[in-house]
């Protein structure tokens, strides 16, 4: 279900520029990679993009699931349930919860957890945004901190949404659902959830037009509803709007402007409020000189918990600002040059009431001033794409960090690409682990922030081949990759004991070593019938210790075949995911077991405007490795699409 950014060589997209004729999977234009646009076979970067017809096939009803079936990323201990956690989500090892992957929606950071997953009032979840207003994503692995600065350690996930149409659209759909909860197992006795069997619900309706040649505009509204996934029914519903439009204001000169709103509710638990603002302008100066200036301002408000929760009562918000300017500029038929200048702030205004009376206060602002410079070079007849980059960051906590980047890509011949990269990243520490200014419970125990910890810093390194096979109805790609991570943060006993419960407290740790090897392998064989084929193996040690790393599955296999009986509009896909055991705890005592998942999906389009679809997820009815917990099991959901 991937449509995979080949490594052949590099070539520029340009206004009025003809692509040659590729298999239709190739033609997407991505920008993500490079912050240039290119043809997906031509990304010199590596890159896999997921597209809207992608999508269309899984039984996913959140973004972590869109994912699974990638190399690289484990979303092993995932439920595919609106409202569910995705805190020990990784991607080549290291967890998106604790901002090592960084994640955007149509290119801009965003923060939020309890509505897309994440944990605690810090944590970056990946559901930000339905799946319905999502257009494609594109998932850039390796370090990106050259282009993209913090949080960008293991790789970049942009999401981006729909794009304002040519002509009139409108739409519709809805689905519902069921699914089970199944029991856990702790201290050696079996507890059945109060509620096992639960439902959840889906609805959106969308419409868009160019009422002008040179004007057009979307507008986008959905609703996610579940009962969540622990003993008892928790009702949560999200409603989400999107309204975007853009404006050729000339013939080399576009604005776009755009607004989303959200509004989460998780009863008796949880209150979450986000919007953001945002507004560009591009400007071509001449045939090969781009110009683009961009703003947006992303708040998200919350209330979680109350003060006699295990937990606490956590109120506040947080927001990023950011303003970036970008240059390109074609020179000749060798260089691509990019430079950039951003500026970033992100403010932190929370307090939090532990409930043995104490408080715990943040009232942050976190400004970055970066400017950064990539040159894409071609030799050899465009065999050769060769891309140094090199970013530049002042932070107001850490200083100045800088973050160099080589990639490159050699085609040996039209079917076989080698590809390799080596980069710096950085990464400040979270929240919890540096701002708090008392301790904070978090249940079994308190936790200690440590203004004194050092950022993390990584050397990464990848090199792979692609071979495409059988006049490119099949492809293989194998990659194997390495990152060194130097004061890696982690949370550990301190020995000490507050309030009664242990006190556990954040250090750095001198190194870490994550390596491993990604094989993604697609097959063609007729225009009606598809399969994808992903392994990933990763090997993790915390040096210090010998430990392995927590959350971080050694082994994960995936296979995903589909097919589509054109004659009758019919179609069916399904996907096998294996994942082999990932430990829990540092010391590597407690784990979640291997398991297997099976999920299948069959639709009907009846003619142009409708389509039907029923889903089953986990037919099996696994308990995903983890019987100390409540997790979903068997789930099935009925599907509606109207489109105009």
């Amino acid at each position: 279900f991937l449509a995979l950014a080949v490594t052949l060589p590099a070539s520029r997209v340009q206004a009025g520029e003809v692509v040659t004729q590729v298999p239709a999977m190739l033609e997407e234009v991505v920008v993500t990679a490079t912050k240039t646009p290119h043809t997906l076979k031509d990304v010199p970067v590596e890159t896999v993009v997921i597209t809207r017809e992608d999508i269309s096939r899984t039984n996913a009803q959140n973004v972590m699931d869109i994912l699974k079936n990638i190399p690289g990323i484990s979303t092993a201990a995932h439920d595919d349930t609106f409202g569910s956690y995705t805190w020990r989500a990784t991607m080549r090892g290291l967890s998106f919860d604790g901002g090592y992957a960084l994640i955007l929606i149509d290119g801009e950071r965003v923060m939020g957890s309890g509505q897309s997953g994440g944990m605690g009032e810090y944590g970056t979840g990946l559901n930000q945004i339905p799946v319905e207003m999502i257009n494609r994503i594109e998932v850039v692995k390796g370090p990106g901190s050259a282009l993209y600065g913090s949080d960008a350690m293991a790789g970049v996930i942009n999401i981006i949404t729909k794009k304002t149409p040519e002509k009139q659209i409108a739409g519709a759909g809805s689905a519902y659902g069921w699914y089970t909860v199944k029991e856990r197992t702790r201290n050696g006795v079996t507890q059945e959830p109060e509620t096992k069997n639960r439902n959840q619900s889906q609805a959106y309706a969308y419409f868009g037009d160019r009422p002008l040649e040179k004007v057009g505009y979307l507008m986008q509204y959905s609703q996610e509803k579940a009962e969540d996934t622990g003993s008892s029914r928790i009702d949560s519903e999200r409603h989400s709007f999107m309204a975007k439009t853009d404006v050729d204001l000339t013939d080399s000169t576009t604005l776009s402007v755009k607004a989303e709103l959200s509004s989460y509710d998780k009863i008796d638990n949880r209150k979450e409020d986000s919007y953001r603002l945002s507004t560009g302008l591009d400007w071509q100066l001449g045939e090969n000189h781009l110009f683009a200036i961009k703003g947006y301002t992303y708040n998200w408000d919350f209330d979680h918990g109350f003060v006699d929760d295990t937990y606490g009562h956590k109120y506040g918000d947080i927001a990023y600002h950011q303003v970036d300017g970008q240059y390109t500029w074609y020179a000749g038929n060798v260089h691509t040059l990019t430079m950039g200048a951003e500026f970033q702030q992100q403010a932190i205004d929370y307090t939090i009431d532990n409930p043995d009376g104490s408080t715990v206060v943040v009232d942050e602002d976190i400004d970055i001033y970066s400017v950064y410079l990539q040159d894409e070079m071609l030799f050899f007849a465009d065999r050769l794409s060769v891309v140094p980059g090199v970013r530049y960051d002042d932070h107001s906590t850490f200083g100045e960090e800088v973050n160099p980047k080589l990639s490159s890509m050699y085609k040996l011949s039209d079917a076989t690409t080698l590809r390799g990269s080596v980069g710096r990243a950085f990464k400040s520490p979270t929240i919890r682990q540096l701002y708090y200014d008392a301790p904070y419970n978090h249940g079994s125990f308190y936790a200690l922030s440590n203004p004194d910890l050092d950022p993390e810093t990584s050397m990464g390194y990848s090199a792979g081949m692609e071979q495409w096979l059988f006049s490119s109805k099949a492809m293989v790609s194998a990659t194997y990759f390495r990152n060194d991570i130097d004061d890696l943060v982690v949370r550990e006993d301190s020995g000490d004991t507050y309030n009664g419960k242990p006190l556990m407290e954040y250090r750095n740790v001198d190194e870490a070593t994550i390596q491993g090897v990604e094989i993604l392998s697609r097959l063609w064989p007729t225009d009606e019938l598809s399969l994808l084929v992903s392994y990933s193996f990763t090997d993790s040690e915390n040096k210090e210790n010998g430990k392995k790393l927590t959350y971080v599955p050694e082994h994960q296999f995936a296979i995903s075949p589909a097919y589509e009986f054109a004659d009758y509009g019919v179609g069916v896909s399904g996907m096998i995911a294996y994942a082999s055991k990932q430990y829990t705890s540092s010391d590597n005592s407690t784990q979640i077991d291997g398991f297997t998942v099976v999920d299948a999906k069959i639709y009907k389009q009846f003619n142009e405007t409708v389509k039907f679809a029923f889903e089953a997820d986990n037919i099996f009815d696994s308990d995903k490795g983890d019987d100390g917990n409540y997790r979903t099991g068997r789930t099935f959901m009925v599907r509606m699409d109207l489109s105009l």
